[in-house]
């Protein structure tokens, strides 16, 4: 299994029109509390592969951080509910994962109600990320979130990028999605 050891902080440089110093800290505050710098993911790739992989579907992150963001960590907790630091943090780690994984991978925002978080414009794609601590959650969460991003206005194919921040099994589930063909389409 390849190992990536990446830098959390990364992700402020690999998204400079975005404001991800939050997104970084809270996923610090959630992966500080499992050890010390780095934490490790086992990763899982579902219906592609990056090609750094060389084939292989699975590959553990080591993501590092700095004293800087993990005191920060330590303050948003005390000042975010735990519900948004654990989708927030989710969101540092795809961020990553795509700056360094996927070519064309840059993020923007979407608008409220367009069924996913973010749009990939230069690869015309849609991501959606989620966050839990419960790894039996992953499956039925997957399920769920492969609608919603095939729903989006576009009809674009899409990611679904899901972080597991358990104490003992930090997981992540990064499946890609294909819109149905149109029948009777010409």
């Amino acid at each position: 299994m390849q190992v990536f050891d990446w830098s959390i902080e990364d992700v402020l440089t690999a998204h400079p029109d975005l404001y991800l110093e939050h997104c970084a800290a809270m996923a610090v505050a959630l992966m500080s509390a499992c050890g010390p710098s780095p934490c490790e993911f086992r990763v899982t790739c579902e219906a592609f592969q990056p090609a750094a992989l060389h084939g292989e579907h699975s590959f553990l992150a080591r993501v590092a951080w700095s004293p800087a963001t993990e005191l920060a960590g330590v303050r948003v907790t005390r000042t975010e509910q735990r519900k948004p630091l654990v989708e927030r943090a989710a969101v540092a780690l795809a961020a990553l994962a795509f700056a360094r994984l996927v070519p064309g991978g840059g993020l923007c925002v979407t608008r409220q109600g367009q069924r996913a978080d973010y749009w990939l414009p230069e690869i015309r794609r849609a991501l959606e990320v989620s966050g839990t601590e419960q790894p039996r959650e992953l499956r039925r969460r997957r399920s769920s979130k492969e609608r919603q991003v095939l729903a989006n206005p576009f009809r674009w194919n899409g990611y679904v990028f899901l972080c597991c921040f358990h104490a003992t099994e930090r997981l992540i589930r990064w499946s890609y999605h294909t819109q149905e063909p149109v029948h009777g389409a010409n």
